[in-house]
């Protein structure tokens, strides 16, 4: 006889069993994607102790090489499941450039010795034979039919009223089955197919994708969750594919009264996954008693009945939300794939061209913008009523080909296809911003925070286009509410950094822009170039120098940071090294060239002749 020990820690509410691969907080289990838990015991396991990033790499990923950016991310999910808050940490100390150590008390409960019988071991007179697995498998599966009936129960008892009053839902990344984590894009893919179908419903609002994809792979309790969305009910499911099947298990939780309302479980064949969708879809709106007929706007299309191509479209888009280096590169691989597969696919080629045009825009060069451009109008030649087609091109004609009347068109032809569209509202606003006409900015920036008003990302742009209409105070407020939607988010803290900056309140914009800086891991070339930047106008040189020093000797693939860096030395006065930044980030057509003529960081280079020089090759009038 062995034993087999279990390792029990308990650090603030949190009780972390190790052998059963369970975390609680106040006795609520917490859900964390597998290789988020697989950090989390390492960390408390070497809790006092620095752990190196190559350390923590290797462990993790001992059989495959991995970028540190994949570290950076798991931190941060790790954090958001902890509640841990990004201005300070209560678990997790980030030793920069170095690694990561636990600094909250731990207790180690002592271990239960569990009895683990060797399979060789003959049985012991008067112990019960072990149960075969077929045993067990039939218990679980009459534990499974107890529970189904328990629930139909109470549905068909309780949930009537519950059911008739659901106005608004949010349908979740659905979860991988047994914790596959390579299998997290089907769940992206299942629950972006479901509300676009049910985003056409009369009489119910449905979050956009855009609102749920933060909790892909990292739900923690979904009623929590409702509330934050503000919603009524929230759609939660598991999906899992094993050979040519695929298995669906879905609920309908009232986030209001904390219950299940609805509950059903799907198995079929991979290649019926669109029958498969439209079911649950059909299922969920019946439960609520709609009328899935009735829409009030065209519901979304597939452009595709190639199981294989959607199949490698929900692994791009999977990348392409996670915004990293290495993923938004993965994620053109992956569109690339799915168009070979149909050559017909019109959202693969918008998604793909968006994909290239992210690379583009951050300075990756090659061929990229051309292939994004080629690709938006192959999408729009296949489907010319497809939204997300005019939204691709408008994005190419205004941040590749500075095209500003071309892109004012696409965007308002995205909008006609689809008024509800956030995203295509907030496209135009940011070409209203670059062209000065900043009261429509605002206003259209507005109008998609109310389409999606749980998106850090809108309210964050929200705060962008304040900022360069110089509404300082107000560009504050909705970053602020930002960082409240979501604390980990990158682009709120920088927003907000840079609305301090400009109020003169220097120690909350240095702040801000650590935080920015911590929240990409350190690694990024214009974090330091910003960070700088925040420094030098807050009057602390010293400091400004240490970093910018860094920054010459930092070995990192991110391209050079051209437009950051000219607005860095805008502020330490050196006009010929930064007009020799900003040429290059306009030869390069960096993004951040668009809103330039606006931008109040460049305000030290307008009375010279060579900015009205650049400003002539944008198209722009001063």
């Amino acid at each position: 006889m062995n034993h087999k020990g279990v390792e029990l820690f308990e650090f603030e509410g949190f009780r972390l069993n190790a052998g059963e691969r369970r975390l609680e907080r106040n006795g609520e289990p917490v859900q964390l994607p597998p290789k988020v838990f697989d950090l989390l015991v390492v960390l408390v396991r070497n809790r006092g102790h620095l752990l190196e990033k190559d350390e923590i790499l290797k462990t993790l990923w001992p059989d495959s090489f991995v970028e540190e950016s994949n570290l950076s991310v798991n931190v941060s999910a790790l954090r958001r499941a902890l509640g841990e808050a990004a201005n300070g940490a209560r678990f997790i100390e980030t030793v920069p450039k170095r690694g990561y150590r636990f600094i909250a008390a731990v207790a180690e409960i002592a271990a239960v010795e569990v009895p683990h019988r060797d399979p060789a071991e003959p049985n012991i007179a008067g112990n019960a034979a072990a149960p075969s697995k077929r045993v067990l498998l039939a218990a679980g599966s009459i534990a499974l039919a107890l529970a189904a009936s328990y629930w139909i129960a109470r549905t068909i008892g309780l949930a009537g009223p519950s059911l008739s009053s659901v106005r608004s839902i949010a349908i979740l990344p659905f979860l991988p089955l047994g914790g596959d984590e390579a299998q997290s894009y089907l769940g992206l893919g299942m629950a972006d197919a479901i509300i676009t179908r049910l985003g056409g419903l009369k009489k119910l609002e449905v979050r956009p994708t855009s609102a749920v994809l933060k909790y892909a792979g990292a739900i923690g309790d979904p009623f929590e969750v409702g509330k934050t969305l503000r919603v009524d009910a929230v759609l939660e499911g598991r999906v899992q594919q094993v050979d040519k099947r695929l298995r669906v298990t879905v609920q309908l939780l009232s986030a209001r009264e904390g219950k299940q309302l609805w509950a059903e479980t799907f198995d079929d064949y991979f290649t019926n996954i669109f029958a498969v969708q439209d079911t649950i879809s059909e299922k969920v709106a019946s439960a609520l008693s709609l009328d899935i007929g009735g829409l009030d706007r065209p519901a979304g299309r597939r452009s595709t009945e190639n199981t294989e191509a959607y199949r490698l479209y929900l692994q791009g888009q999977y990348l392409a939300s996670k915004r990293l280096h290495e993923a938004t590169l993965g994620a053109i691989e992956y569109f690339e794939k799915a168009v070979a597969a149909d050559p017909d696919y019109t959202l693969a080629y918008a998604a793909m061209a968006n994909a290239c045009l992210i690379r583009a825009g951050e300075g990756w060069g090659g061929d990229l913008r051309m292939k994004a451009k080629n690709a938006a109008l192959r999408a729009i030649s296949l489907d010319d009523k497809a939204a997300e087609a005019h939204l691709a091109l408008g994005q190419v004609l205004m941040r590749a080909d500075w095209d500003w009347s071309g892109a004012d068109r696409a965007f308002r032809r995205a909008i006609a296809t689809d008024p509800r569209s956030a995203y295509s509202h907030a496209a135009l606003s940011t070409l209203f911003t670059a062209l000065g006409r900043h009261d429509e900015a605002i206003g259209e920036m507005e109008f998609a925070c109310r389409l999606d008003p749980t998106s850090a990302s809108l309210r964050s742009d929200l705060a962008w286009a304040l900022h360069f209409a110089r509404r300082y105070q107000d560009a504050i407020r909705e970053a602020s509410r930002a960082v409240n939607l979501d604390v980990w988010s990158y682009t709120a803290h920088r927003q907000l950094g840079k609305a301090y900056l400009f109020q003169s309140r220097f120690p909350e914009a240095i702040e801000e822009a650590k935080k920015a800086f911590e929240i990409n891991g350190g690694r990024r070339r214009r974090v330091f170039a910003e960070l700088a930047n925040a420094y030098v106008r807050a009057g602390q040189r010293a400091q400004a120098n240490s970093i910018t020093g860094e920054l010459r000797h930092l070995e990192s693939g991110d391209p050079e940071p051209h437009y950051e860096m000219a607005v860095l030395h805008a502020a330490l006065g050196d006009h010929d090294a930064a007009f020799r930044a900003l040429e290059a980030a306009c030869e390069l057509r960096l993004t951040r060239v668009i809103w330039m003529n606006q931008d109040p960081e460049i305000d030290p280079l307008r009375a010279d002749t060579r900015y009205k020089r650049l400003l002539g090759k944008l198209g722009l009038s001063p």
